[in-house]
């Protein structure tokens, strides 16, 4: 026992009975207030764990919109862990909430009815989520749900045989996936009628012109045109239900709901605040009536009651000052140890400051996450852009590979903001296969112009012979420098990257930069890399078929001049018959060496395919091998200027134009293998395979038509063209 209490005691008990009664009436008096305040308080702090558990609700619930209902485990059965999270969270709010609405102390504060409503309010919340999450598992995703269904009748349309039916079926996967990106309704229109037209189509075409137009084969196709559109519907509708933005649907019910939600829980929070207060406001009142007859009844205990009640309440005020002015160490000098009014007031103080830099924290993290959500769909815009501009690169530039490289090394370094940029390509010499330095953007073009690197040599090299990409930050000082106006200096970062293709790597992108790529961009290049190898390759392709075209030509000529001279020599000759014969073997080795070399182009051409006609823009033959002749049994006179018809039994030219449309003949340049009727000079008719490719020779369009009669024997001619020569 302390003496100060003692002394205290004595005073009371000796000199102040009346004093001592109303102490303890106020006591009384006090005690039960501060035991209202203490159940406040357990209120209060029940219901901002509600709020935190809401809110934490609420990140699951945008965490499942996001990605979590792309997941297989969703998507197989509905329920995932976000869903589970959720349903937790929110079973543990109504559970707390019922609890409270049976509370005696909250039905005698007249605040079961508040408690009700939110109850009710998360109620509603959690069945708008439920229901949305049924309307996603119903939609699905890739192979699951409405859009799994969907993608066997897309397979089914893509198999057409058709280049038409191919671009129909393009158009309207197209349509689909605009939809998909911008949810707009007004693809679902054009993909109507071009499912229409692709059903008018099929109908319409003619048995003579497409011979694999059966009546069975319309049926079925017609039958799975409409089937896919009847799914693209659904699939339609069920996001129309979902909300095709967050102002729709069931999106716009599930934010309706957290709306009402949210202010309730803060009302409520508010309200029990306020009464909270009120109490604390009238103990304090009942203190101070106390505290008042004490000094004019006892003046001896003022500076006892200075130092135990004046002056924790005076650097209670200071706290409160501070707290208001903004300082965030105040109230850590609080003293909670003592039992009385003032200890209790300190720590619920500081309760009460914790819960507010509580909130303040999730206010502060909750904005955080917008922004980074913010950024993510930056990075993802930033990505589509990039990879739809590098699209109509690939498409506009793919008839000169130096150009090509030229221009997609320069986008990319501008794109990525980077400095320095090569781009090397495959190059076959002399039996051996090297790297050449196609296209540089900001090198010593000196240095660098004929630069070749064989495989596993340097970083690019070994890039090449492992077949992964490099990334490097901690770049050594004489691997390259980026040289400016104001001098040179290393990169603080290099990106290499394989552009392969199914069967082998093609070319080596490098990247070199003052700053660390991020990992999107790293990404972005990545993609970048997996579609530039099949570029690279149909760009290689077109450049070989018009090389060989223009060798063919060439040697046209070279015969033709020979020809002429031929014929002079054999005039100047006639004079004498001694120069004759000794011209003569010599003219004879020239003829057979221009014989050799004719017959070694055909077997060339043979190996390939058989038979190669050359069609002008007004759809005319201009050349062909010697397999017109010597199989088909034409010559010259019969072929040169007259129409492909005379050979094909089918319209060339609308192959032709149909194929201007076709996405594969515009990115590689030749078409997909088709069949057609054929016809010799006596009018024997044989099946056949053909390809159509384009090419460009000194400003001219023209069309190459390779073919091959379709029979047993031909694997056995192959065989004779590929080992034999005429």
């Amino acid at each position: 026992m302390k003496i100060r209490d003692l002394a205290i005691r004595k005073k009371f008990i000796l000199s102040f009975s009346l004093l001592l009664f109303t102490m303890l009436i106020g006591g009384l008096v006090v005690g039960y207030l501060w035991s209202q305040v203490d159940e406040y308080q357990q209120v209060k702090s029940d219901v901002a764990e509600t709020m935190m558990r809401f809110d934490n609700a609420q990140k699951i619930e945008q965490d499942f919109l996001i990605f979590g209902w792309k997941e297989i485990d969703f998507l197989e059965d509905g329920k995932s862990k976000f869903t589970q999270q959720f349903f937790n969270q929110v079973e543990k709010v109504e559970k707390s909430l019922e609890q409270k609405t049976k509370s005696e102390f909250v039905n005698d504060k007249d605040l079961a009815n508040d408690f009700s409503s939110i109850l009710i309010s998360i109620n509603s919340y959690k069945k708008s989520f439920d229901d949305l999450r049924k309307l996603l598992f119903t939609r699905g995703f890739k192979d699951h749900g409405l859009e799994g269904e969907m993608r066997s009748y897309v397979h089914d349309l893509q198999n057409c045989e058709s280049a038409e039916e191919k671009v129909f079926a393009f158009s309207l996967r197209r349509h689909e996936k605009d939809f998909a990106l911008r949810k707009d309704l007004g693809y679902t229109e054009k993909l109507h009628d071009t499912a229409d037209q692709f059903i008018e189509f099929v109908k319409s075409a003619s048995p003579e012109e497409f011979p694999h137009m059966t009546d069975r084969y319309k049926t079925q196709t017609i039958e799975a045109i409409r089937a896919y559109k009847n799914h693209f519907d659904n699939i339609v509708q069920t996001e129309i239900a979902i909300g095709l933005n967050e102002k729709s649907g069931q999106f716009l019910q599930l934010n309706r709901n957290k709306k009402e939600t949210e202010p309730r829980i803060s009302l409520l929070y508010q309200k029990i605040n306020e009464q909270n207060e009120s109490l604390r406001q009238t103990a304090s009142f009942v203190i101070g009536f106390t505290l008042l007859i004490l000094l004019l009844t006892v003046f001896a205990l003022v500076y006892y009651l200075r130092k135990t009640v004046s002056k924790p309440i005076i650097k209670l005020d200071d706290i409160v000052k501070k707290v208001l002015a903004g300082d965030s160490n105040a109230g850590k000098e609080l003293m909670h140890e003592g039992k009385d009014e003032i200890g209790s007031l300190n720590r619920n103080f500081s309760l009460m400051l914790d819960n507010l830099r509580e909130n303040l924290k999730l206010i502060k993290d909750k904005n955080e996450s917008l922004e980074l959500k913010a950024k993510q769909d930056e990075i993802r815009s930033w990505n589509i852009e990039g990879l739809s501009h590098f699209s109509d690169l690939m498409k506009g530039n793919n008839t000169n590979l130096g150009e090509f490289a030229d221009s997609i090394i320069s986008e990319t370094v501008k794109y990525l903001k980077a400095n320095q940029g090569a781009f090397f390509i495959l190059k076959d010499e002399n039996e051996e296969s090297i790297m050449e330095l196609k296209a540089c953007y900001a090198f010593n073009k000196k240095k660098y112009i004929h630069k070749k690197i064989a495989k596993g040599e340097g970083l690019i090299g070994q890039t090449w012979l492992e077949g992964e990409a490099i990334y490097m930050t901690d770049v050594p000082s004489s691997y390259i420098n980026i040289t400016s106006g104001l001098g040179d200096a290393p990169p603080r970062s290099i990106m290499i990257l394989p552009l392969k293709t199914e069967q082998q790597i093609v070319g080596i992108l490098e990247i070199a930069s003052f700053q660390e790529f991020e990992k999107h961009e790293q990404e972005l290049l990545t993609e970048l890399g997996n579609r530039l190898g099949s570029v690279i390759e149909s760009i290689k392709m077109q450049e070989k078929t018009q090389k060989l075209l223009e060798k063919s030509q060439e040697m046209t000529e070279q015969m033709q001049a020979q020809e002429e001279e031929m014929r002079q020599n054999m005039e100047e000759l006639q004079a004498t018959q001694e120069e004759m014969n000794r011209n003569q073997k010599s003219l004879n080795e020239a003829i057979n060496l221009k014989d050799l070399q004719i017959n070694m182009m055909n077997s060339l051409l043979g190996k390939v395919y058989e038979g190669v006609i050359f069609i002008n823009t007004n759809y005319q033959i201009v050349a062909s091998n010697n397999y017109l002749i010597e199989d088909l049994h034409y010559n010259e006179n019969d072929l040169t200027g007259n129409n492909p018809e005379l050979i094909f039994k089918t319209s060339l030219k609308k192959k032709i134009e149909a194929l201007q449309n076709e996405p594969n003949f515009i990115l590689t340049g030749v078409s997909e293998r088709q069949e057609a009727k054929i016809m010799d000079k006596f009018s024997n008719i044989f099946d056949s395979r053909f390809v159509i490719t384009k090419i460009e020779h000194k400003g001219e369009v023209f069309h190459a038509v390779l073919f091959n009669k379709k029979e047993a024997e031909y694997g056995k001619r192959v065989l004779q063209h590929l080992f034999q020569t005429k």
